[in-house]
């Protein structure tokens, strides 16, 4: 089917599902048991399916072999014309961004459609979607008065949807979000393609345009998923990407942080939690209140490209508008925990093959203060930016606490990949929702109040334990009772296929008897207590965190 075809079809699916919605009845005979809204939404959600199979299945040709590259250059070139010429039928805006974006625009690309965790759009080719960028952004800059899209949209004689609907680059950009090398060659292009890592310069010429243009609630959620895959590049390479990425999202991040409330949506807040969460080094940053440098540490010189200028107070802002949403602040507290992790699996990287139990430990204790401040900042940040009254705030501080839990956990060993990828974070959250994972805020005030300040400590403090197990730096004693026989009585001690016993973090957390089990084994364990703790230090740290956070 050729270009206008395509995006004929998906226009008529979006007609269809609204039409089909106005005629939902109040009440249906033959299913009387069924309520209204349960009816409207199978509807609805039956429609956006259809709207979602056809761009995948679109974005799929656009990959395919079959298309040879001059074939996918003309395509593209016909489809940027239904939307740069106001001759043709002037809904042509509309299905454009509908056959691009699928069912929603998200960067996660996720859709929860009758009841079940669904893909929202399609993947394209990289090569499509920059052809299409390129021609908008020609047309658009060449053009006297409106571009043609707008002139379309006045053509209506009643409205249909907001501007964000009808801008072409609304569907560009989302999909660009989903297909992370697009998003960051058309953001953050190199002005030499054959600079180094050492010479790049961004031809900023692209945003600059971007940043000119009026931007409502449908349309910035595509350029923050657009911002969401180019972060996805945040990752050391001996290539320039990482650089061009770390550029891109410090224009966002400002860009961002500056923007109106009325303007944000939980799907903008889930794709500016992406970026946020490839920028864990910053975040730590403004909250420890420090810059820096690759040459202070192993572990600052295993990050990628870091922003150019510090701006504390641009990340704090963002996060409390970020962090209202359930995903997005799971996001970020997931990427937090997997930033930790790393932090101390380099220190111990440091340590000398023969180093023992004690030097082992007060390698890793060091981090203990910064890495329990880097909480504290996320927890001071969504306390502030949620305004959560006493159970809802229990209820955003466990799911804090899990998913820092669960980042922790998440690498094991040494060598551990700190920044990137914090799409497939976002969507395996964004999953859990629409799998009715995540517990809500009744259920989860239904728990004990969370004493956030003695959860970090024991968070932290288990991790540490689990890290030194894992390295073989705990003494043999650790794992044995007072008569030297091993432990059978702790059950978040289990056997690995040889038999040796390991600390089980899991478990540890799965029960406050668990807890308070593995915190008397420090205290008593003759083997285990004769090593400094400095608990204290996380606790400190925490504190001063959400102090700033909150500011």
């Amino acid at each position: 089917m050729g270009p206008e075809g395509m995006v004929d079809l998906a226009y008529t699916i979006n007609q269809q599902r609204q039409s089909q919605l106005e005629s939902v009845p109040g009440y249906d005979p033959n299913d009387p048991d069924t309520d209204y809204g349960v009816r409207w939404d199978r509807t609805n959600d039956a429609w956006l399916s259809a709207q979602a199979t056809l761009s995948i299945c679109f974005g799929t040709a656009t990959n395919s072999s079959a298309w040879t590259p001059k074939h996918r250059s003309d395509y593209a070139e016909e489809l940027a014309g239904l939307v740069t010429d106001e001759d043709q039928p002037y809904y042509m805006p509309l299905g454009f961004n509908l056959l691009l974006e699928g069912a929603n625009r998200t960067a996660a690309n996720t859709a929860e459609l009758d009841g079940e965790a669904a893909q929202a759009g399609g993947v394209f080719s990289k090569y499509f979607l920059q052809d299409l960028g390129n021609a908008i952004q020609a047309h658009e800059k060449t053009s006297e008065g409106y571009p043609a899209w707008r002139e379309m949209m006045l053509k209506t004689s009643s409205p249909e949807g907001s501007i964000g609907d009808w801008d072409p680059m609304a569907g560009i950009l989302t999909a660009m979000g989903r297909q992370p090398d697009a998003a960051l060659d058309f953001l953050a292009p190199p002005v030499d393609d054959r600079a180094t890592e050492q010479t790049v310069k961004v031809d900023g010429t692209t945003w600059e345009w971007l940043q000119g243009r009026a931007w409502d609630s449908t349309s910035f959620e595509a350029l923050t998923a657009a911002f969401a895959g180019a972060s996805e590049h945040r990752q050391l390479t001996t290539g320039t990407k990482d650089e061009r990425a770390a550029w891109i999202t410090e224009q966002a991040v400002v860009d961002m942080a500056g923007r109106k409330d009325g303007l944000w949506t939980n799907t903008s807040r889930q794709n500016a939690a992406v970026v946020l969460a490839n920028s864990m080094q910053e975040i730590d940053e403004s909250a420890n209140e420090t810059e820096n440098s690759r040459k202070d540490s192993a572990f600052n010189g295993s990050l990628p490209a870091g922003w150019e200028g510090y701006h504390p107070e641009e990340v704090k802002k963002l996060l409390q508008e970020t962090l209202k949403d359930d995903v997005a602040l799971q996001t970020v507290s997931d990427a937090a925990g997997r930033y930790t992790s790393s932090r101390m699996d380099s220190s111990l990287d440091e340590l000398a093959a023969d180093a023992g139990y004690q030097e082992a430990y007060d390698q890793v204790a060091q981090t203990r203060r910064i890495d329990g401040q880097l909480l504290g900042y996320i927890q001071g940040a969504a306390e502030k930016g949620r305004g959560d009254a006493a159970a809802e705030k229990d209820a955003t501080n466990q799911m804090i606490l899990n998913a820092f839990g669960k980042g922790l956990s998440f690498i094991p060993g040494p060598q551990s990949a700190v920044a990137g990828k914090a799409l497939s974070i976002a969507e395996s959250y964004a999953l859990d929702a629409a799998g009715d994972a995540l517990p809500s805020n009744a259920q989860q005030a239904q728990n004990e109040a969370i004493d956030m300040q003695k959860e970090a400590e024991q968070r932290l403090m288990v991790e540490t334990y689990v890290k030194l197990d894992q390295r073989g730096f705990l003494p043999p004693g650790a794992y044995e009772d007072e008569d030297g026989a091993p432990y059978t009585d702790k059950d978040w001690m289990k056997p690995d296929r040889e038999g040796k016993l390991h600390i089980d973090a899991d478990t540890i957390y799965s029960s406050p008897d668990n807890m308070r089990e593995f915190t008397g084994w420090i205290n008593n364990d003759p083997d285990v207590s004769k090593v400094s703790r400095d608990a204290r230090e996380s606790t400190a740290g925490f504190n001063e965190g959400v102090k700033r956070g909150k500011g």
